[in-house]
């Protein structure tokens, strides 16, 4: 039996984008308990499993303390030089930013949510605006089995920069909804394919 798991993350959203993160959090899948105050819920990352303790986020409207120094810190950062290419960096690879990730068991349901994500972000879907996507495809070359179910991914493109280790896939979500730094701010999808599993793995 495990000694410790990964209990839960708690998310504060912005002052009036609670039905956004709402739509979020929906869109990876989530499934969400109105089990508190208003504005409070727990979002289940696997509800046939769920035991209310593990393995779950909450979320919650920031207080007032704290969206009035999330605002006094886009204040200050917007137009500095330091700020501009720390955003740049993170928008080309998201990986260096401070993000908490979500593991998919099943490509096709990762697939399905990538398609969800990218309707809702589009213009005029709830997230317009609000959230940026992008796709790493797991590396070529490596595993026929791998190379040929990415060909016939309707997800991947070809075009999509690499994975950061081998045989998986990672894909970012960038939002504003829950403060520009926190480590909600990013958000990976990941799914590994069976070899990822058979050594420890190597990142680069």
């Amino acid at each position: 039996m495990a000694t410790r798991t990964l209990g839960h993350l708690a998310l504060y959203y912005v002052p009036g984008l609670e039905e956004p993160a709402r739509t979020l959090l929906r869109d990876l899948g989530l499934s969400l308990v109105d089990n508190g105050p208003p504005g409070f819920c727990s979002a289940l990352l696997d509800e046939d499993s769920a035991n209310h303790h593990d393995n779950l986020l909450y979320l919650a409207q920031m207080t007032d303390a704290h969206w009035a120094l999330e605002q006094k810190l886009r204040e200050q950062l917007r137009g500095g030089e330091a700020a501009d290419a720390y955003l740049e960096q993170i928008g080309m690879w998201p990986e260096v930013a401070p993000h908490f990730g979500v593991k998919f068991q099943s490509l096709e349901t990762l697939e399905e949510t990538l398609r969800t994500l990218e309707r809702d972000i589009a213009p005029g879907g709830p997230l317009h605006g609000h959230a940026q996507l992008r796709k790493f495809r797991a590396r070529p070359g490596l595993d026929t089995e791998v190379d040929a179910r990415m060909a016939a991914s309707p997800a991947f493109t070809g075009d999509e920069h690499t994975a950061f280790a081998d045989h998986i896939i990672q894909c970012f979500v960038r939002t504003d909804l829950f403060g520009l730094l926190s480590s909600a701010a990013t958000i990976e999808l990941d799914y590994a394919f069976g070899p990822f599993f058979q050594r420890v793995p190597t990142f680069a």
